[in-house]
């Protein structure tokens, strides 16, 4: 797999951003996909604690970064740049769910916590 830090470092080049807002963007959206796929602040922080959450979503965006670069490179300039950015991984444009590894680390940190199911509805 590619180095994330070096790949935010390319990406904050290309972007004309610094690599401070391009991780924060990872983040920020990582949390917005958490609640609009879970629905719950309890549960998006059990999904948070899990590391098999965070190399899923690293590479999901590693991924949506390649198809950005090979099918929009004429649109990556100026300000349309970080609205195509924002839009391609907004959780709101796409239809994804996580792994099967990041599932069973989410059932994991739930019996591990011994965290009730009416506390992640």
């Amino acid at each position: 797999m590619k180095d994330f830090n070096q790949h935010i470092k390319e990406m904050s080049q290309h972007f004309n951003l610094n690599k401070e807002e391009v991780t924060n963007l990872f983040l920020d959206l990582a949390d917005e996909f958490l609640m609009d796929y879970s629905g719950n602040a309890n549960a998006a922080k059990v999904w948070k604690a899990t590391p098999e959450f965070w190399q899923w979503w690293q590479q999901i965006w590693l991924n949506r970064d390649s198809m950005i670069l090979k099918r929009y490179p004429q649109r990556l300039t100026g300000r349309k740049t970080l609205n195509l950015y924002l839009i391609w991984h907004s959780s709101k444009y796409t239809a994804m769910k996580p792994s099967k590894a990041v599932y069973d680390a989410f059932i994991q940190i739930i019996k591990q916590n011994e965290i009730l199911l009416n506390e992640l509805i």
